[in-house]
């Protein structure tokens, strides 16, 4: 199951580098370079060797490869000079016979379908994660693919919350950037998004349902019946 969580993760990134022609795949590891947008500029599906982090790094010092490098732990990252910690993900995953929700559909959750919803759902994700997500990404993604989704939380005409499913090659449902603004923390915004995402995923017929929590966000997917199965590792290449 922990390969198939990951697996959503760099499928969905590989789609976003192949829809914007800034992806680099090797035998050794896949690159997206996005030039003006943080997201989602990584490094992943990377040997974990000695002779490929050394060919990364040099490539990343010479802006022909990304700083950032996401990979499962263990791993043989830790403590390496060239490298700094980030962030630690959670992998986890819910089997969707088990997801019944009594919920009705939010009202306030709208899909991203247009060039202005575009504009709106990258200024939320980019103030919500505090990162920045470039609009043309998000509007190339909307033109171009059918099995990325992504909603915006709309109240009084004004964005407050954002998140996307993807639909991978296994028909395998991932939840990513479920984010909400400073403002409307506290409103039970991400849990209506969550929710909205995994009916979403139940409607599409998917049978799995994947994200990446950080540690704080784990306990509150366990309590949606989320189960943990491994970790991933973020590192910036200094």
């Amino acid at each position: 199951m922990n390969d198939q969580v990951i697996n959503n993760l760099y499928e969905l990134w590989e789609q976003i580098g192949n829809i914007t022609n800034r992806i680099s795949k090797t035998n050794s590891y896949t690159a997206v370079l996005m030039g003006d947008s943080d997201w989602p500029n990584r490094i992943f599906n990377l040997e974990n060797n000695a002779e490929t982090l050394s060919k990364i790094v040099q490539l990343s010092r010479r802006g022909n490869a990304p700083e950032m490098i996401t990979i499962p732990k263990p791993n043989d990252f830790s403590g390496n000079p060239n490298l700094e910690f980030v962030m630690a993900q959670k992998n986890m995953a819910l089997d969707l016979k088990l997801f019944s929700s009594t919920t009705t559909t939010n009202p306030n959750i709208k899909q991203v379908v247009t060039e202005e919803n575009a504009i709106s759902f990258a200024e939320t994700a980019s103030k919500s994660f505090g990162y920045k997500v470039d609009d043309q990404v998000i509007n190339e993604i909307i033109k171009n693919s059918k099995n990325i989704r992504l909603f915006t939380y709309q109240e009084n005409n004004e964005s407050l919350g954002c998140g996307i499913v993807f639909f991978d090659s296994r028909n395998n449902a991932g939840l990513h950037m479920i984010g909400t603004l400073p403002k409307g923390r506290g409103k039970g915004i991400g849990k209506n998004m969550t929710e909205h995402l995994l009916m979403e995923a139940k409607e599409n017929n998917a049978k799995i349902c994947v994200l990446h929590a950080s540690k704080m966000g784990e306990p509150i997917y366990t309590k949606l019946g989320f189960k943990t199965y491994g970790e991933l590792q973020t590192y910036r290449i200094l």
